[in-house]
């Protein structure tokens, strides 16, 4: 009987272990950031950056009173939308005024060795996969005036699902991870939207993050297979405790 009860108690510290926290995802509200596009236009004050967001998960436990530590490893960053309007420029030389909206496809990973910074994309030792950075991208741009054959390939409409460009990294740092609802993320992010009629000139521009935290959650390892190994102990050592008795008894 005694070697159930410390089997039952072995099972259960391995329950009670695995249900500490291993990885925190973080929500970011992105609305603060800047964007620089097509080298002249900067939004804002050339347009409207509407909404912006992502979600970074980063190896982690949660400590006492709600805390986090966070752990070095592999993070992830997911979710990143970006909806925003362009109105720049003038009549007389070149007027854009359009929409854009980028939705991440898939799931970007990059080494948070630091705790502090995270590289997504590129190539090289160190740096993250850019292979969960396609982009679905909805674009609807215009341009009227003299010189606009000069500022891009206007008109600009596509709407699809673009990979991310080869080498193509971006790093993002984070600060205050480990008190919850202070987070917050800064960093430079490259875009680059296709021409509407390839092989032309892609439109580039650069959005500078700033955001801060709006939600976390806690993601624990599946306690349930560990679960299940309880009643089969038990069982065991029950079988193993009969076979002792019937061999004290056949002596």
């Amino acid at each position: 009987m005694r070697r159930i009860r410390v089997l039952v108690l072995a099972c259960a510290l391995v329950l009670s272990t695995s249900a500490q926290a291993d990885t925190v995802g973080i929500d970011f509200d992105l609305g603060d950031s800047t964007m620089s596009f097509i080298g002249t236009i900067n939004i804002p004050p050339d347009g409207t950056i509407h909404s912006m967001g992502a979600t970074t998960i980063l190896p982690a436990i949660k400590t006492g009173g709600g805390a986090t530590a966070v752990q070095t490893g592999s993070a992830q960053l997911k979710n990143l939308t970006l909806d925003m309007t362009i109105d720049a420029g003038s009549f007389l030389v070149a007027h854009i005024t359009g929409h854009v909206f980028v939705s991440q496809v898939g799931t970007s990973t990059g080494p948070f060795t630091n705790t502090q910074s995270v590289m997504f994309g590129g190539t090289g030792t160190g740096t993250g996969t850019s292979a969960g950075m396609s982009l679905f991208i909805s674009a609807l741009l215009d341009c009227q005036g003299l010189f606009c054959s000069s500022v891009g390939n206007f008109p600009i409409d596509i709407t699809g699902t673009n990979p991310a460009p080869a080498g193509q990294a971006f790093t993002i740092f984070l600060a205050s991870l480990n008190t919850p609802g202070a987070a917050n993320v800064d960093g430079t992010m490259p875009i680059s939207i296709p021409p509407a009629t390839p092989p032309g000139t892609p439109t580039t521009g650069t959005v500078f993050l700033m955001g801060n935290e709006v939600s976390r959650t806690y993601e624990v390892p599946e306690p349930g297979s560990l679960a299940q190994l309880i009643p089969g102990a038990i069982v065991l050592a029950g079988l193993s405790r009969r076979r002792r008795q019937n061999r004290g008894a056949s002596q």
